[in-house]
């Protein structure tokens, strides 16, 4: 099964299917805009199973937002997807990969661990921005976990 990331900047295609990394489709807009970052479109066949987008630097490159359409969560593909990016991070001799989610994201936590990522850093009241609070398992939303996979290349 090979997952195919396509470069795209298509706000249609894109911010429906990162909604579920971020809940305020301007800010997704605003990264996929960004030309500091580069998004991606992930295909499974003639099929975008999902999104990503990517800050990339020489030094720590970070995922910015990732998500997989609902429909094909569990099946392996984000797996498939961080696989592919680190591809891309080792081709580019990018030191290492960091990505964040929030501490109460008990299951992204999990997935990313999976992955090969350390926990690394917190980012205090990082979700201060939200307009109404936000709960998962009962916790309130507030504070980023900060995870690094090092690549170990130069």
């Amino acid at each position: 099964m090979t997952i195919e990331l396509i470069i795209s900047r298509d706000t249609t295609l894109l911010v429906p299917m990162l909604h579920d990394a971020e809940e305020d489709d301007s800010r997704i807009e605003y990264a996929i805009d960004d030309e500091a970052n580069t998004s991606y479109a992930a295909f499974l066949g003639g099929d975008c199973i999902g999104a990503a987008v990517m800050h990339w630097d020489a030094h720590e490159s970070e995922i910015i937002y990732i998500a997989i359409r609902g429909d094909a969560r569990g099946k392996g593909y984000g797996k498939l997807i961080i696989g592919e990016l680190i591809h891309i991070a080792q081709q580019q001799k990018t030191q290492a990969l960091i990505v964040g989610t929030a501490t109460t994201s008990v299951e992204n936590l999990i997935f990313y661990q999976k992955c090969g990522f350390r926990m690394d850093s917190i980012r205090k009241d990082f979700f201060s921005y939200f307009q109404t609070p936000v709960y998962e398992h009962g916790i309130l939303m507030q504070d980023m976990v900060i995870l690094r996979h090092d690549l170990g290349t130069v």
